[in-house]
């Protein structure tokens, strides 16, 4: 079920909403790492959801601003802990 509702999400997902999430969790968000955000969720959703996504993470975490990472990262860790 859950699915499903996060599949319609991405769809409709832009760039602009990852930042405005970003500034709903306090964490700022710059253009370019909404862009690398918005493939990734866009692409990779599923396994971020169910999947084990290391890797993933790893490249983030090459790619992003070090402290939108670790902000981001902390949230993921959280809503993983939650939805498990």
């Amino acid at each position: 079920m859950y699915e499903i509702i996060i599949k319609d999400y991405i769809n409709k997902l832009t760039e602009d909403d990852i930042i405005k999430f970003g500034k709903k969790k306090n964490i700022n968000i710059s253009k370019k790492d909404s862009k690398i955000l918005y493939v990734y969720a866009k692409n990779y959703w599923r396994e971020f959801y169910k999947g084990n996504p290391k890797e993933l993470i790893n490249e983030l975490k090459e790619v992003l601003e070090k402290d939108t990472f670790n902000k981001l990262y902390m949230l993921y860790l959280d809503l993983k802990k939650k939805i498990s």
